[in-house]
């Protein structure tokens, strides 16, 4: 279940992304309509400005050619426009003959414009130039039988003006992206804080979230705290019956435990007494693992290699350290030193005998603390026993005898301990054998 709930709180990372996809695809089809959009308007607008200009130069050099003592080419010649009266027209080449579509477009617009000249046959055409430029090139039957030819030299292209305003509305379209990126992580964010709670709920004490940002978000952060407290309500209150039961449960185990001193014969008194014996230490192993739930705890200065010692203590020829003389860190002490009584505990009863490193600088955890490991010289873990040594009551070898002793708790109440302050544990099997409990101990203000 809280699986569950984590991964639809992470979804809100997808949700933001998909979204901010959204609202660049909307930018793209809208700077994709508006590439046409002014590409139309500007295609529009030269059309009819060169319909303007060439329909007054036609009406201008019609009345001048009516003029015979008036020189046409040279009053009307500029340095934009060429124009000559010759006897017959120009011939259009083959390729601009194919691409008349604008010139017709012009040539309709001048007729337009000057109905005047709806009855003159007017030709036009565009000639491509090598130096990348664009000439309109034309002639206009006069009334006298001869023809005015003229050529616009380089006219203006509909791009170059389409390209400013794609430019404009571009540079507008990615500052809207990026105003909305930035908006959609503003309102993400308590969206991703709350991820980050949900990951850490059942691994240490309630963290509730900050409520802020929409009405919305606000009402889930709510939602969310109300639910974290019930949960751990509900978790404590479950640990704390079990505690109850396994404390009431040690009276009658007592009774059992005086009763079994008056069994005959001698055998059957010893195996009463060891069973008894035995229920009582899975007793205060799964209280212990209870306990570690909702355990409390104060961090404060420690010399850590000293605790170290304290702890390998009860297993003066079986555990040994190695590391630094001194070392204090501000961590929390009992936490720690319960788990690493129940790991040296597994190395010792399974791996044999046990050695306790402190390693200082620790170029692996990334953490930036020291790391305690605790090595074993046994045979290692297979990959299934490894992926499920954190389960309560997981043992790893099932078929191997009872007189090795655990219940399967002493690994998931160290990782409880660490994990509900702060800490972390990794189990990894060791190259050329055995097994190394990582430890990086919880930290706090001492």
């Amino acid at each position: 279940m809280a699986s569950k709930v984590r991964d639809i709180l992470r979804r809100p990372r997808g949700l933001i992304g998909r979204s901010i996809l959204v609202v660049a695809a909307i930018v793209f089809v809208q700077l994709a309509a508006s590439v046409a959009f002014y590409q139309a308007i500007d295609r529009q607008t030269l059309r009819e400005d060169h319909a303007r200009r060439i329909a007054e130069l036609l009406v201008v050099g019609d009345r001048v050619s009516r003029l015979a003592q008036a020189d046409l080419d040279q009053v009307m010649t500029s340095r934009y426009l060429e124009a000559e009266v010759v006897s017959a027209p120009p011939q259009a080449p083959s390729q601009a003959r194919a691409q008349t579509g604008e010139a017709d477009a012009i040539v309709r617009y001048v007729r337009l414009w000057e109905p005047a000249l709806a009855k003159r046959p007017l030709r036009l055409w565009s000639e491509d130039q090598s130096d990348g430029g664009r000439d309109l090139v034309g002639a206009m039957g006069l009334s006298d039988g001869r023809w005015l030819s003229f050529r616009s030299r380089h006219f203006p292209r509909p791009w170059p003006i389409a390209l400013r305003a794609v430019a404009t509305t571009l540079a507008f379209s990615l500052a809207c992206v990026a105003l909305g990126a930035y908006a959609l992580r503003q309102l993400g964010e308590p969206l991703r804080r709350l991820a980050e709670a949900a990951g850490r709920v059942g691994e240490g004490p309630p963290q509730p979230v900050v409520v802020e940002g929409p009405t919305d978000l606000a009402e889930l952060g709510r939602a969310f705290n109300d639910m974290q407290q019930r949960i751990t309500g509900l978790i404590e209150d479950q640990a704390r019956a079990m505690e109850a039961l396994s404390h009431d449960l040690r009276t009658p185990l007592a009774r059992l435990k005086l009763a079994s001193d008056y069994v005959e014969p001698e055998d059957i008194r010893a195996m009463v007494g060891g069973n008894v014996d035995e229920l009582e230490e899975m007793l205060r192993s799964l209280s212990a693992w209870l306990r570690a739930q909702h355990a409390a705890s104060t961090a404060e200065s420690v010399d850590l290699p000293a605790l170290v010692r304290a702890v390998i203590a009860r297993w003066p020829k079986l555990a040994r350290y190695e590391g630094p003389r001194t070392l204090t860190v501000s961590t929390h002490r009992d936490p720690l030193e319960q788990a690493l009584i129940r790991l040296v505990d597994n190395a010792v009863r399974f791996g044999g005998k046990a050695k306790v490193r402190l390693v200082v600088d620790d170029p692996e955890g990334g953490e930036g603390g020291p790391r305690i490991e605790v090595l074993d010289q046994g045979p290692g873990l297979t990959d299934e026993v490894l992926a499920r040594i954190y389960e309560p009551f997981f043992r790893g070898d099932a078929a191997r005898a009872r007189d090795t002793g655990g219940f399967g708790l002493g690994i998931p109440t160290a990782d409880r301990l660490l994990k509900r302050f702060g800490g972390r544990l990794q189990i990894a099997n060791r190259d050329g054998g055995g097994v190394t409990a990582s430890v990086w101990p919880p930290v706090g203000e001492g």
